[in-house]
């Protein structure tokens, strides 16, 4: 006999959001506190088993709320443009963060580095990476999606599941730039019906701290060795007009995400409705106009902020001397 199915509705989203709060909030940090991030690796286990284990209690269909099927290699090619459009946009919400509240944004950063390098490359790849990408995927973009689908509207949805994604990671500093992933995941979930799209939008996205941390810890052990221990007992701080320098070369750089997450856009669409012909071809010329007015703006303006930043280090060194 086959098991009769379905659809899920909002409060088995709202059942399973309980249970994932249960898993991060109050089992996750008593398992890290005695087993460090291999405890992290339990928790996110945790979660997934509760999110397929929910699935079948709910009596839902894991096949709609799992969806996996072959990618094509311009909807991988365009998971990653999109990828890389998208972190560009969170960047500059982090820095500009980070203009205000110094401390926090790196206080933060800096912990999670700590945590990371406390074990072997390959294992943090693992827990950090590859693991939450499919664990934290099968909750927010598995189950919570497709309950919250029926509410009717795609946007209502994808905003909604983004920002609920950036809530769950636990720090007002992370919610904006961590919510706007979340939303970038949920359209690729809800444009291809696919989530090894989104799946491998997680995994990049985890693995790139983990490659810079890692990459910069052998490049200052190499460097140390080299120079010794007095080339790097200096210690210094981000000044306002660093941060706001900072802020201006992200803003300038907007308009390149901009396009690659038009890019990223049009190839996991390409073939279907639309999408046919050239990117930039027909009735899509218009968009081209648009993006190039959008980058020279965003480029601009972080001219600008670059100046202002230059301009206001140079008056404060007037003033101090």
């Amino acid at each position: 006999m086959n098991r009769q199915t379905k659809p899920l509705k909002p409060y088995h989203g709202l059942i399973v959001l309980i249970l994932t709060a249960v898993c991060i909030f109050l089992i996750g940090p008593v398992l890290s506190n005695y087993m460090g991030l291999y405890g992290t690796l339990i928790s996110e286990l945790l979660m997934l088993a509760g999110a397929v284990g929910c699935t079948f209690l709910f009596r839902g269909n894991p096949k709609y709320v799992f969806p996996i099927h072959k990618p094509t290699p311009h909807g991988l090619f365009g998971t990653f443009l999109f990828w890389m459009g998208t972190i560009g946009i969170a960047m500059v919400f982090t820095v500009v963060l980070a203009c205000f509240f110094p401390d926090e944004i790196m206080g933060t950063s800096a912990g999670l580095s700590y945590t990371f390098l406390s074990v072997p490359v390959l294992v943090a790849v693992l827990i950090v990476s590859i693991t939450p990408a499919f664990c934290e995927e099968a909750v927010f973009r598995g189950i919570v999606f497709n309950s919250f689908w029926p509410i009717g509207n795609k946007w209502i949805v994808i905003v909604l599941t983004g920002c609920i994604f950036g809530a769950f990671h636990g720090s007002i500093w992370r919610f904006f730039p961590t919510a706007i992933l979340g939303m970038a995941m949920a359209y690729l979930l809800a444009e291809t019906g696919n989530m090894v799209y989104n799946i491998m939008f997680h995994a990049i996205n985890n693995l790139l701290p983990l490659v810079l941390m890692f990459g910069m810890q052998w490049l200052m052990d190499g460097l140390y060795q080299v120079a010794g221990s007095a080339a790097y007992s200096q210690t210094g701080s981000y000044s306002s007009s660093y941060n706001l320098a900072s802020a201006g070369i992200y803003v300038a750089m907007t308009g390149i995400a901009l396009v690659l997450i038009y890019a990223g856009n049009f190839l996991i669409h390409m073939g279907r409705k639309g999408y046919e012909g050239k990117m930039f071809g027909g009735h899509r010329k218009k968009h081209l106009y648009i993006l190039i007015g959008a980058a020279v703006g965003f480029f601009v303006l972080g001219c600008f902020l670059v100046i202002a930043s230059a301009a206001a280090g140079a008056f404060g060194r007037m003033i101090y001397y």
